[in-house]
């Protein structure tokens, strides 16, 4: 594994100017969870500097894991661009990373310093053994770190709600942490290139993306393309904004498995957890801007559908 590690590292190092494990790491992304592709360099995580680990942690912000895309192209999403996403975000997640976490310290994990390191399991048998139980630490970190971002999100949601009928904003018009965000994501996905009347639809599946998660998102975005609400041209740019997993219970997906795996680090982690994912959420908003700019209706399926109530 580690051989692996270091001459697929030394290729993307050499093309791309990043480190050997987070270059990997990102390759792995592509393939992997957020919460798998770390394990490729699970050894070399408690090196690691916070630049680093940031980077790591933005890449599994701005992919998906390949195992999860067949669920959403039974929502009705093209293949196509779930895959050309996917693969778009590797590169695009390293840039932001260093964008939003300039490195400034050394690292131990270039090509020319790395250290190839032996496991010292006996045999079949104590490996088996031991990564079990590096199974086990790891679910369990991850589903105490699940519950308190998702119980978090959820007190917000009813705090807001909470407020909105102080003021006497209930029924069909009770506010939410996602109707504000739509709202806040109106003009961005505007930007993007979105038609003017498909931004609001737009905008709040890319809210629920933010507020739950992505498969909500695409399930939602999968209805609107079957009802027809929006144009080609703006579902391929929905497709692209919502390809990653970056939502608030998967920051305590990532915080749970790189602590698992490096409990000396747990304060770096999840010092640079947050930062990590705004920029996971640039990074699929980049990917869907490009693909906005290079979509033509050429079809003119925008100018067919009826306009809806922004």
């Amino acid at each position: 594994m580690q051989w692996v590690v270091m001459k697929l590292g030394w290729i993307l190092q050499v093309t791309m100017g990043t480190t050997v494990c987070e270059s990997v790491n990102t390759a792995a992304s592509i393939f992997l969870g957020q919460s798998e592709a770390p394990l490729i360099i699970k050894p070399y995580i408690k090196d690691l500097t916070k630049s680093e680990i940031h980077a790591i942690m933005t890449a599994g912000f701005a992919t998906v894991s390949g195992t999860v895309l067949a669920a959403y192209i039974s929502f009705g999403v093209k293949a196509s661009h779930l895959l050309t996403a996917s693969i778009m975000s590797a590169p695009a997640a390293l840039c932001f990373a260093k964008l939003f976490y300039p490195e400034s310290e050394e690292s131990k994990t270039t090509v020319d310093n790395i250290r190839l390191e032996k496991g010292d399991e006996t045999g079949v048998l104590d490996a088996a053994t031991k990564g079990a139980m590096s199974g086990i630490s790891l679910v369990l970190g991850i589903i105490a770190n699940l519950i308190a971002f998702v119980s978090a999100i959820s007190f917000l949601d009813g705090v807001v709600g909470w407020m909105g009928e102080l003021v006497g904003l209930t029924g069909e018009n009770t506010i939410s942490f996602t109707f504000i965000l739509t709202k806040i994501f109106y003009p961005l996905v505007w930007a993007m290139g979105v038609q003017v009347e498909h931004c609001s639809d737009v905008a709040r599946v890319v809210a629920l993306k933010t507020v739950v998660n992505e498969f909500v998102a695409y399930e939602e975005l999968g209805k609107l393309i079957d009802a027809r609400k929006i144009c080609g041209r703006s579902e391929v740019i929905a497709t692209y904004a919502l390809c990653g997993f970056s939502n608030p219970s998967s920051i305590g997906i990532v915080i749970g498995a790189l602590s698992s795996m490096a409990p000396n680090r747990r304060s770096d982690i999840a010092e640079v957890a947050f930062r990590a994912f705004l920029a996971g959420c640039a990074v699929c908003f980049l990917t869907a801007c490009v693909a906005g700019v290079l979509t033509d209706d050429l079809d003119g399926s925008c100018m067919d559908l009826p306009t809806t109530g922004s």
